[in-house]
């Protein structure tokens, strides 16, 4: 395990009281999310820690569990962007020499995804930007720049590869982001961020050839965390299975 002298990680976990119209796997839940989170943040030990953002009203079991975990902002009820762009304001406060990670709260996440995240952070320096999301995307679209061409690396025993995008989802290096945070704020003036824009932009790719200096986004093969939506499931995990065994860890109920 790093030693925890090493850039402590700040988790801003964004969180809404309701639920949007999506399809979703039938063991989904926002408090199963949860639990699959706080059960990853554990194994992280002290070098993170978490900061709850609740956009309007929360259920009062989940709400319980987050005060005994960590801080909590809450809002009332903003909306997607404009909750993201002030959760921004609030990592962006951190300092410059820390690990900053982006939460949604409808992922599911293995248990050693943050003890991999800070892995993939210490090991690969040239790295500004790591989501634990291994999408679909990357197995189906025929558009990604470079053609999908991806660099490999090795780090914390895990295989992690250039991506062109992902979701809101993420972790990033603070005095990277405090530089990009141009890109965050204008990807996110719709209710719903243009994600695949902002990571195009961000890393200077397709369209956005002229953006310097480029930045370095690498996401997990295989993936260490889902995001909920059972047509981008990723790949070669069950993950019902990762759900049963958050069902069967008694802790946070």
């Amino acid at each position: 395990m790093v030693s925890s002298t090493a850039q402590p990680l700040h988790i801003f976990y964004r969180s809404t009281g309701g639920d949007n119209k999506k399809n979703r796997p039938p063991y989904y839940s926002k408090m199963l999310c949860l639990r699959s989170f706080l059960r990853a943040f554990t194994e992280a030990g002290s070098r993170a820690s978490v900061t709850f953002i609740n956009d309007g009203p929360m259920p009062d079991d989940r709400l319980e569990i987050m005060e005994t975990i960590g801080d909590i902002v809450s809002y009332p009820g903003l909306g997607n962007s404009p909750s993201y762009r002030k959760t921004l304001d609030l990592a962006l406060a951190k300092p410059p020499d820390s690990l900053i990670y982006f939460a949604e709260d409808d992922y599911l996440y293995t248990s050693p995804a943050f003890v991999k995240l800070l892995a993939a952070f210490d090991e690969l320096p040239r790295v500004d930007y790591v989501t634990l999301f291994d999408h679909r995307d990357r197995y189906t679209r025929t558009d990604d720049s470079r053609r999908g061409y991806s660099r490999v690396f090795v780090a914390g025993g895990h295989h992690w590869r250039t991506v062109e995008s992902t979701c809101m989802t993420f972790g990033a290096r603070a005095h990277r982001l405090r530089s990009d945070a141009w890109i965050q704020r204008l990807g996110t003036v719709p209710n719903t961020p243009r994600d695949r824009v902002i990571w195009r932009c961000t890393q200077g790719e397709k369209e956005f050839f002229w953006k310097f200096p480029k930045r370095t986004l690498v996401g997990p093969v295989p993936s260490l965390a889902a995001h909920m939506d059972p047509e981008g499931l990723p790949p070669n995990i069950d993950w019902e299975r990762v759900a049963g065994d958050v069902e069967m860890d008694d802790r946070w109920r």
